[in-house]
């Protein structure tokens, strides 16, 4: 595949249950069986391995702790439910929206920062579309399990695991997925980005806020303020430029005023639901659960394998 062409919104591991399944054996020590089983039950109900696991930890949910910070250390569970969330028809829709979205700005060939990307599916994604690719991600764990899915693609991403690495306004774009609704301040990382960001730079982030409930334990209570509230980054210097509905994602540039190319009626049409969100978020959640529901023919397969 020419690098600079449009990728597909899934490739290795998440395109073949062999692989997928070895790769997740090989970073989180369990069987094959069991393996199978945690994508199986995290397919039938989103959530489900963090949820349980949660429990056995003793997590107080929705409340930012130290407890909290120590099972992100600990727990397998993202790693079953990033695995299924990403090869969800919603977050490949989110991939395809954003890669489209960096071919019409001329953004093939950016410096990209993926911030807090996990197991490096969004950095292979961008790594693949010809950016130049910096994967910051603490957990060594989801680290391993990224550099794995790096020369499965056979892409070179450059892995920093501290702020501290970051030269201002170094970056023409910031991608920031399913991050900022577990972070305990949400404006001081959005301030960050905009920081990191060249003028003119883009801020490309998805984080429903509203998504409290209880197979999301790890979702803030106190950040459903931050629904539907483009003052968030607005205060920032980051103004909406584009985006997707139900900000799914939603895009901010790096600038003194509202650009006149923005393209905002979706997300205009969207922040009074999102905005509604901090209130009758059980309703909202339920939403967005129907809307992130898996791919009930890759149950079938695996149900298959499982009974081999």
């Amino acid at each position: 595949m020419n690098r600079s062409s449009h990728p597909p919104g899934l490739f290795p591991p998440l395109n073949d249950n062999e692989t997928l399944i070895a790769a997740l054996m090989a970073n989180g020590g369990e069987s094959r069986t069991v393996v199978i089983q945690r994508l199986l039950d995290e397919l039938n109900r989103s959530g489900a391995n963090v949820t349980r696991d949660a429990r056995a930890f003793g997590l107080t949910p929705h409340v930012w702790s130290d407890r909290m910070s120590e099972f992100y250390r600990t727990t397998k569970a993202f790693l079953y439910a990033c695995a299924v969330w990403n090869r969800s028809p919603l977050k490949n829709a989110m991939r395809q929206w954003i890669g489209n979205f960096m071919r019409r700005e001329k953004l093939e060939s950016a410096r990209v920062l993926a911030f807090g990307d996990g197991m490096g599916f969004d950095s292979t994604f961008l790594a693949l579309a010809g950016c130049r690719v910096t994967f910051l991600e603490p957990s060594d764990d989801a680290a391993a399990f990224g550099e794995q899915v790096f020369a499965l693609n056979n892409v070179a991403v450059s892995r920093i695991t501290s702020t501290d690495q970051i030269v201002p306004g170094e970056y023409d774009a910031v991608v920031c997925l399913d991050v900022l609704e577990h972070l305990p301040s949400p404006p001081e990382f959005v301030s960050q980005f905009a920081n990191w960001l060249r003028p003119g730079g883009f801020l490309i982030t998805h984080s429903p806020f509203f998504f409290v409930e209880p197979y999301q334990p790890t979702h803030l209570a106190s950040n459903l303020k931050h629904s539907g509230d483009t003052q968030l980054f607005v205060r920032a210097g980051l103004h909406p430029y584009a985006g997707r509905f139900f900000w799914e994602p939603i895009v901010l540039q790096k600038a003194d005023a509202p650009s006149p190319h923005r393209r905002t009626t979706a997300l205009r049409l969207g922040q009074g639901l999102l905005w509604t969100g901090r209130f009758i978020y059980p309703v909202h959640a339920l939403v967005a659960r129907f809307l992130a529901r898996g791919d009930r023919a890759w149950s079938r397969e695996l149900r298959a394998m499982l009974n081999e």
